[in-house]
């Protein structure tokens, strides 16, 4: 699955408000002519993490500095993740550390650069280097609350105080004639989290992606993430013109379980979260014909960040 930050981007600059919506823990982005829902219920969907009653206070048992892992192979030192990452290079055929060690330092390894979002430049969550010890408390955390508070933080927050900033841009890069392009300084912002949960999230949202080509179905099984294929990388202004042109795209504004995803483990802790429908708050358009580039103004990406905490209802 190749991650593609332009969809993503294009995604985020959408963000918009809905009336009784549970803004503490749901996002929504103004696509075509309705919105589409990112909550945890979506993301339990997609990822087949775990949800349930979670908080801060419960990771205190495990936040103890004597960490076995961190005593035997990184002499106590601060860990970062690319000195897992050498670790593991430098194994031998020969090597005499424990098997079980190896699994568990691996783990600790896909948590931090595939579900946390980290690069290999930061510090480790020591806490789970301590709870990987035990691999039946780690296999039974609820690592969906955990990643989704983690990720919707995140995407809540990155672009705060700079929306209408990059908002100007994407209208400047669409008008732009592709033989004289402008050269201006690079706007960057850092996300993290499970993103590519998010975006398999909105291939499930927006079809059109797929019949495009960029996203291809290779399964039909849950959780949903195992289900997509991504290869294409298309640049932004391509995805602008055969995706978020169109006002008349079909999409989906909420994704709900099938009767087999109803009866898997991980979805049974959605019973404890509950959710308002909302009507939407100045998001929709009437207008289906197609957007002309010359014509993009800030109504067409209207929305703003406000800083938002996940909490439980």
């Amino acid at each position: 699955m190749v991650l593609s930050g332009q969809f993503c981007h294009h995604i985020l600059l959408r963000e918009c408000h809905v009336k009784n919506a549970n803004e503490n823990s749901s996002l929504w982005y103004h696509v075509g002519n309705g919105v589409i829902r990112f909550s945890p219920m979506e993301f339990c969907l997609v990822s087949g993490l775990t949800f349930g009653e979670y908080s801060e206070s419960s990771l205190e048992l495990f936040k103890r500095k004597d960490s076995r892992l961190r005593r035997s192979y990184f002499q106590d030192s601060k860990v970062h993740v690319k000195m897992i990452v050498d670790w593991f290079r430098n194994l031998g055929p020969n090597n005499k550390n424990r098997d079980d060690d190896i699994v568990k330092l691996a783990l600790i390894l896909i948590l931090e650069m595939a579900l946390v979002g980290k690069d290999d430049r930061t510090s480790i969550l020591y806490w789970a280097l301590e709870l990987v010890d035990d691999l039946d408390a780690f296999n039974k955390f609820l690592w969906g609350s955990f990643l989704y508070d983690r990720t919707f933080n995140s995407l809540s927050t990155c672009l705060l105080g700079r929306d209408d900033k990059f908002k100007n841009k994407f209208i400047d890069k669409l008008k732009e004639k592709v033989d004289a392009p402008v050269k201006r300084k690079v706007e960057r912002y850092n996300v993290y989290g499970f993103l590519t949960a998010f975006q398999v999230w909105a291939i499930e949202a927006k079809p059109k992606w797929v019949t495009l080509g960029y996203a291809v179905r290779v399964n039909n099984v849950a959780p949903r993430i195992l289900n997509w294929q991504c290869t294409e990388t298309p640049t932004f202004v391509e995805i602008h013109k055969t995706i978020f042109k169109f006002k008349n795209l079909t999409i989906y504004k909420n994704l709900g379980p099938s009767d087999e995803e109803a009866g898997k483990p991980y979805w049974m802790g959605m019973d404890q979260l509950q959710y308002v429908s909302p009507d939407v708050d100045g998001c929709g358009s009437e207008d289906d014909d197609e957007d002309d580039v010359d014509d993009v103004n800030h109504d067409d990406i209207e929305g703003d960040h406000p800083t938002k905490t996940f909490k439980k209802n």
